[in-house]
């Protein structure tokens, strides 16, 4: 089987950037050829570089027709689903984000939510029938992660490791002072401490608890770590085998509307850590989120919709109104922005966010006059 997996960008390492990373080389491994396609001509190296996943950003020369598109982020699947025709997608919806919005395209024949809520939100905002969407939970290669840490009775070392967060975060603030009243000493990885990591099979073992989300969090619990989750403006629980279904299910994330963490809070938290508790949640999560198995899968889906395009293959006219819709729902955007600039000047950094667009936007019609 031959996968195109679009995605934004390449080169920041978030979670979606990682689930490329994984799912080609896990594809790889069965046999099946892989190439990741991004639009911004800045992210070619960064792949091909650290994690030998071929890039193209020219959808005109691809090395191969593939059978399928593992689609990400709207703007670039709709710009891949344009210049491929008669090639089915799937589409996978990662957050709650404008960038993660689900498109509707005849092309598109089924959707994949990154967490229970995340199914939920897409069906009541887009009307997407239930069956026509599968909750994918995040997964683990157990191959990369296979150093867990023996973890001591009290913890010592702690690290915060997020990528929204930086060094003046508030929660970021409010755990450093937990960390230290509870005598641990906290380094910190993320985007915005400009030391992201590529390997973090080798670091995380090396801590006894962890403060992340996500992605970030299963890769913590693989690694034997206690993991208490982080939000985008609160702090959660600690990870325990009580609450362990409830937040597997929700990608180990806090509602966005949780409170500001307390210091007395995270204390309770920290307080909460038990070596015999932490060691059972990383045995549950290593067969519970065993990337193989999940990769098997996805690739059962892909058959799945493979077989059901071609059963009863999109006509050009509901193809072309499908891209229509998809345009008509960028233009007041486009509009409401430029009409801004117009009145009232633009900063640069959105000046740059609506050039990208743009370019999207001429890619698509590019398509369509040659296609």
């Amino acid at each position: 089987m031959k996968v195109l997996i679009t995605n934004n960008r390449l080169e920041f390492r978030g979670g979606a950037e990682s689930f490329v990373r994984d799912l080609a080389r896990n594809l790889q491994s069965f046999g099946h050829t892989v190439m990741a396609y991004s639009s911004d001509l800045g992210q070619r190296d960064r792949l091909l570089t650290y994690d030998q996943v071929p890039v193209t950003t020219d959808l005109a020369n691809l090395p191969f027709k593939p059978d399928i598109i593992h689609a990400q982020h709207h703007l670039d699947a709709i710009t891949a689903i344009a210049a491929l025709p008669g090639v089915p997608a799937v589409y996978h919806i990662h957050g709650a984000v404008w960038r993660d919005r689900p498109p509707i395209h005849p092309a598109i024949k089924h959707y994949l939510a990154m967490s229970r809520t995340i199914r939920e939100r897409a069906m009541i905002e887009n009307n997407i029938p239930p069956s026509d969407i599968t909750v994918f939970l995040n997964s683990v290669d157990l191959h990369r992660f296979q150093r867990i840490r023996n973890l001591p009775e009290k913890p010592l070392r702690a690290l915060f490791y997020n990528p929204n967060h930086g060094p003046q975060s508030p929660v970021y603030q409010t755990i450093r002072e937990a960390a230290e009243t509870c005598g641990l000493t906290l380094d910190a990885i993320g985007y915005h401490f400009s030391n992201m990591i590529n390997n973090p099979q080798e670091v995380l073992s090396t801590y006894d608890v962890v403060f992340a989300s996500g992605l970030s969090a299963i890769d913590a619990l693989a690694s034997g770590c206690a993991v208490i989750v982080v939000g985008a403006n609160g702090c959660g629980p600690l990870i325990c085998r009580e609450n362990y279904d409830r937040l597997r299910t929700v990608n180990f994330s806090i509602p966005i509307n949780s409170p500001p963490p307390s210091v007395a809070g995270i204390i309770e938290e920290i307080r909460r850590y038990s070596q015999e508790d932490a060691t059972a949640i990383c045995q549950t999560l290593r067969h519970d989120a065993d990337q193989q198995r999940s990769t098997r899968d996805l690739i059962r889906i892909y058959e799945s919709v493979i077989q059901q395009y071609h059963d009863h293959p999109p006509s050009l006219e509901d193809q072309m109104l499908g891209l229509s819709n998809y345009l008509r729902t960028l233009v007041p955007l486009i509009k409401m922005v430029d009409d801004n600039q117009c009145q009232n000047g633009m900063p640069a950094y959105k000046a740059e966010a609506i050039d990208e667009l743009s370019n999207h936007l001429l890619n698509i019609v590019n398509i369509i006059r040659h296609p």
